[in-house]
């Protein structure tokens, strides 16, 4: 059977290549061709290989290497991806290097529709790495959250966009959540408890601190994207409550109506 190493120093070309416009890569591969380029990274895959075992039940949202890796650890692995393909390429790579696959189970369908679904819990890791647009990367730690076991892991890729990195930060400041590694593509963070995910914002510190009902700099922030927006009639009446509210307090908390 292949070995980590292996894996990492000639990683299987498994993503057929979709371009994005304005991206970089749209010049480095043509449409359909095979790519290794968007594995996860190896310090999350060394991770992975050493937090997990054939005793342990692991979830991921996309696929790939990593899929590959989970089933070299004889992982009870479910992987949800909505790309058929590139899950049959994944497993005639396993077997072609003599990798078990009898312990796999994916999920051919977005993983949004998948998860609400899934009675399956008690997971020791989940990887949540499949798509990164707005909200996805929160939708799939919602769900993944409550199925991970009070000690479980969970890896978030891609701390290079936005939502990712998001995510990982609101998350760092959870006490239910203890960063445990970061690198510069992603980070995993252990589970000590329930709350986050069912807490209301003022329980939130990274969403307390970025609300306009207790930050001076959202207030400001707020501000500014009024004048972007070109509302002054809004930026006026806000400055005006503003100075109202200021003495009392209460600026960032909506007016109330008459009754």
């Amino acid at each position: 059977m292949i070995t980590v190493q292996e894996l990492l120093a000639d990683p299987p070309k498994l993503h057929a290549f979709t371009p994005v416009a304005g991206t970089h890569e749209e010049k480095m591969f043509a449409p359909g061709e095979l790519i290794n380029r968007w594995k996860l990274s190896d310090e999350e895959l060394l991770f992975i290989d050493a937090h997990v075992n054939a005793q342990s039940k692991t979830i991921e949202t996309g696929a790939g290497c990593s899929t590959v890796l989970f089933a070299m650890k004889g992982a009870r692995h479910t992987c949800i991806v909505p790309d058929r393909p590139l899950t049959e390429r994944i497993v005639a790579f396993c077997k072609e290097h003599g990798v078990p696959v009898d312990k796999l189970t994916f999920i051919i369908e977005p993983s949004e529709k998948a998860l609400p679904r899934l009675e399956e819990r008690d997971f020791d890791l989940a990887l949540i790495d499949g798509r990164h647009g707005f909200p996805q990367p929160f939708m799939d730690w919602y769900y993944v959250a409550e199925m991970l076991k009070i000690g479980g892991y969970v890896i978030i890729d891609d701390l290079h966009v936005w939502v990712c990195e998001t995510l990982a930060n609101l998350l760092t400041e959870e006490k239910d959540w203890d960063l445990v590694h970061e690198s510069l593509g992603g980070c995993a963070l252990k589970k000590l408890g329930n709350g986050t995910q069912n807490n209301e914002f003022p329980d939130q510190p990274y969403v307390r601190r970025r609300s306009r009902q207790y930050s001076f700099q959202a207030k400001l922030r707020y501000l500014g994207n009024l004048l972007k927006r070109r509302n002054y009639p809004l930026f006026a009446s806000t400055c005006k409550l503003a100075v109202q509210s200021a003495l009392m307090g209460k600026f960032g908390e909506r007016p109330r109506g008459r009754r």
